[in-house]
């Protein structure tokens, strides 16, 4: 299942229901710095400083409480998450 914010799509999305914590990457997992968005998740930046993941933090409850997930990219725009509701109901029911 892959999770879309923007113009970046996520192919590599695992999804922690007991933490509430999902990890989404841009192609397979790597190393690299990371950013803390307004909405408390994290941008993953690859060694040349191109987005390459987001860390997620509580995309339940943000769920419940807005209706969606929303992130703020490295541009400045703040989107919607398309995908995530499939992801964390799929995880709760495990």
């Amino acid at each position: 299942m892959s999770l879309r914010a923007g113009r970046y799509t996520f192919s590599h999305v695992t999804y922690d229901p007991p933490s509430d914590v999902l990890y989404a990457a841009i192609g397979r997992p790597r190393p690299g710095a990371r950013e803390r968005t307004p909405e408390s998740h994290y941008l993953r930046f690859d060694d040349r400083g191109r987005l390459s993941g987001i860390v997620f933090m509580n995309p339940r409850e943000q769920l419940e409480r807005e209706g969606a997930v929303y992130v703020s990219l490295p541009e400045g725009d703040r989107v919607r998450v398309q995908g995530i509701e499939a992801v964390v109901r799929d995880g709760d029911e495990r």
